[in-house]
């Protein structure tokens, strides 16, 4: 997610709140406890400091996160390249398949495969049965950036699915449009 001004505001106060309130309560805590002076203060310091280190590896953790796509995401950015390309009536279902026309009327349907792993037959067994039942696809696409297992790929080029990989993928962003990377894996 973008970082706006209002979102690093609050992301800082909730820091402090973080760091405030523990220090209060740890100078209590101590203070019962008999702790006091010196051996007080460092073992608040010690005890913030590790606070303050777990709030920056959750928030590392999250910033990690917003590199990944989730799947509808991904076919968000799918979809754009289709219409980037000029394919017409482009539509993103909520399956986060793509439907679009080529210039010449041919439907193509895309299935946004896993973001989170190599995709697997089972992906594509149920993408086929969307692009070749429920839609009568002229040209069924599969993208993944994670890639294909080698079962995945023998699946594929058995049911006349075109994948697009990381590589593939790379090529269709720089530029190259979906009908030639689709006569080009074909």
């Amino acid at each position: 997610m973008p970082r706006t001004p209002t979102h690093a505001k609050l992301r800082g106060r909730a820091i402090v709140l973080l760091v405030v309130v523990p220090a209060i309560a740890l100078r209590d805590l101590f203070e019962f406890l008999g702790i006091t002076g010196v051996d007080a203060w460092l073992a608040t310091s010690a005890s913030l400091a590790l606070l303050c280190t777990v709030v920056h590896l959750a928030g590392s953790t999250l910033d990690n996160r917003a590199d990944h796509p989730d799947d509808r995401d991904f076919g968000r950015r799918i979809a754009d390249l289709c219409r980037r390309d000029g394919l017409l009536a482009v539509q993103l279902a909520p399956d986060a398949n793509i439907k679009a026309y080529l210039p010449n009327g041919s439907l193509v349907l895309i299935g946004c495969g896993p973001t989170d792993h190599e995709a697997h037959p089972l992906d594509l067994h149920d993408f086929i049965g969307t692009a070749h039942h429920d839609h009568q696809a002229d040209i069924p696409v599969f993208v993944t950036p994670h890639g294909f297992t080698p079962e995945a790929r023998e699946f594929a080029r058995s049911h006349g699915i075109v994948l697009l990989d990381r590589p593939r993928l790379g090529q269709w962003q720089e530029g190259h449009g979906l009908t030639t990377l689709v006569g080009t894996t074909h």
